[in-house]
């Protein structure tokens, strides 16, 4: 009897709960700073995933470098520390 109760006691809190998730699931529009800090971010795990294939980390830490401040000298660094592929035998 006891779980029955508190099945009739849950009930109408649930219910409250499944009606409030419509107007809980509308998030505002994200403000500009909010904005540039997740393009920033995307632009981050961009730069660190085509600079992932160089080992040496001075290298690597320049590779990211370049990826901001000029993305022509970038594709040239990257292009020249690309490991080579393996000759196929």
């Amino acid at each position: 009897m006891r779980a029955l109760s508190a099945l009739t006691l849950c009930t109408p809190l649930a219910a409250l709960l499944l009606l409030s998730l419509p107007a809980a699931a509308q998030t505002p529009p994200a403000d500009p700073d909010k904005k540039a800090v997740i393009q920033q971010q995307k632009e981050n795990e961009d730069a660190e995933t085509l600079c992932r294939v160089i080992k040496d980390k001075a290298d690597y830490d320049k590779c990211l470098e370049l990826y901001f401040l000029d993305q022509d000298q970038f594709r040239a660094f990257l292009d020249a520390h690309k490991p080579k592929p393996a000759p196929k035998a």
